[in-house]
């Protein structure tokens, strides 16, 4: 019988579950969608890898320096997919204060393919579960600062090539 190589059945490919949201996040999710005292601007999510449930990584209450936008980009990994909530509060034209809950995929184009997957995978049902948001995806932290008003972070010259004259 025909097989790939490096698989038999004492070594089957990985299952491709998609991660699901445990109670913690669920609740995380209402305290950055409700009003009032507990209220937080944003909360970050990650995938548990021994669980493959969908956790609270970090919130606005976390973050003491940086509050609204900044402070959730401050606290997104380079390296690292997450996802995100947050509560966009801004002006309309006609002056009133408003706002508008924004779920936020954040893909680094440098993060681990496998970690790519996993959290591709979890995307949609985990979006889908969460009521009264509105979808963005972004694989740069100044992608997410333009698209919000956050203070742009100053570019990396690593790629210069200064160093090879």
């Amino acid at each position: 019988s025909w097989r790939l190589p490096g698989r038999d059945r004492k070594n089957p490919p990985p299952m491709s579950v998609a991660a699901t949201a445990n109670q913690d996040t669920k609740k995380l999710f209402k305290r950055v969608k409700l009003r009032g005292k507990k209220k937080l601007d944003w909360a970050i999510f990650k995938i548990d890898k021994k669980t493959k449930e969908i956790v609270p990584d970090l919130t606005s209450e976390d973050e003491k320096e940086k509050k609204g936008i900044d402070g959730l980009v401050k606290n997104l990994n380079d390296l690292q997919p997450r996802y995100a909530v947050f509560d966009y509060e801004f002006k309309t034209k006609d002056g009133r204060l408003t706002s508008k809950l924004y779920f936020i995929g954040f893909t680094p184009e440098n993060a681990n393919q496998v970690d790519r997957v996993v959290y591709a995978q979890a995307l949609k049902p985990f979006r889908d579960s969460l009521h009264g948001i509105f979808p963005a995806s972004f694989s740069e932290k100044n992608e997410i600062l333009k698209q919000f008003g956050g203070t742009p972070e100053p570019e990396d010259d690593e790629d210069e090539d200064e160093d090879f004259d």
